[in-house]
């Protein structure tokens, strides 16, 4: 009895309640969400994909990323209360990424079957107009509360990102690095450098709080969150190294190329929603 009371109280701290009171990430939680639930993810929906038939190439990934964009903005109607409890649980991390895959997946192979030929664009357009819906419904709702609303956060956390990203990829022309300048892995910098330059907005000049663990850690070691730009290099970096010189070749194209899509959605989702949060005053 008392192992069970102990299972539940420690589901309910590490899992539930950060959900229910979208406290943010945990250690436990943070490690079980990279470890287990992602992996698992990933390897379901390649075998799916591979089952039917579709391409995992640039141009499905250019294709998913309205759906990226689109769960970031679904996290910021949460944020700002337009749903309440317990419908407002299902846009909080993870449940958040789970009901988009499933949506995004039954989506995708819909159009695949009724739209063969063009399903791509079918598919992009469909995620396109329900991301402008979606912001529309935001900026409405921002209009009718008159939250504060600062126009030079955008900009600046696109030109803060744009301009390390477009360092990086003149040191990896020059000298010749293909991990460095090839489409997909700048498409990852990039979206990673985006949440680092919203992280750094929002916290060191805003007062806003970061939510994930090693951002609080580095936050609270060194009082700035400038180090997530050198944390998420630091990371990033050799794994692109890896991808690119252990999955180069054709056959591993499809795997690297997921890969690299789970690493975009990792650093654009959360980018998109502090930079829109931050922008709107919510």
């Amino acid at each position: 009895m008392v192992t069970i009371t102990w299972l539940r109280d420690f589901i309910f701290d590490y899992y539930i309640n950060p959900i229910i009171h979208d406290t943010g990430y945990n250690p436990v939680n943070t490690l079980t969400w990279a470890l287990v639930l992602a992996p698992l993810c990933l390897i379901l929906v390649l075998k799916l994909l591979r089952r039917f038939g579709v391409a995992i190439d640039e141009a499905f990934i250019a294709a998913v990323s309205p759906y990226i964009l689109l769960g970031a903005v679904l996290r910021v109607i949460e944020d700002a209360e337009l749903i309440s409890p317990p419908i407002s649980y299902m846009l909080i991390s993870p449940l958040i990424y789970l009901l988009l895959i499933m949506y995004v997946i039954s989506l995708l192979l819909i159009t695949y079957k009724l739209c063969h030929r063009r399903y791509k664009l079918v598919f992009a357009s469909i995620g396109l107009i329900s991301l402008i819906a979606t912001l529309a419904i935001i900026i409405v709702f921002n209009h009718v509360h008159e939250h504060l609303w600062l126009p030079w956060v955008i900009p600046a956390v696109i030109g803060i990102s744009g301009t390390i990203t477009s360092i990086i990829y003149a040191i990896g022309t020059k000298l010749h690095l293909h991990f460095l300048h090839s489409r997909l892995s700048l498409a990852a910098l990039g979206a990673h450098m985006l949440d680092a330059a919203s992280s750094y907005i929002g916290i060191d000049l805003l007062g806003y709080h970061g939510k994930h663990v090693l951002e609080n850690l580095i936050v609270s070691h060194t009082g700035t969150a400038a180090g997530m730009f050198i944390l998420k290099l630091g990371i990033l970096i050799p794994v692109l190294y890896i991808l690119d010189t252990q999955l180069g070749d054709d056959s591993d194209t499809e795997l690297r190329n997921i890969l690299l899509l789970a690493i975009i959605i990792v650093g654009l989702g959360p980018a998109t929603r502090n930079t829109l949060r931050i922008a709107l005053g919510i």
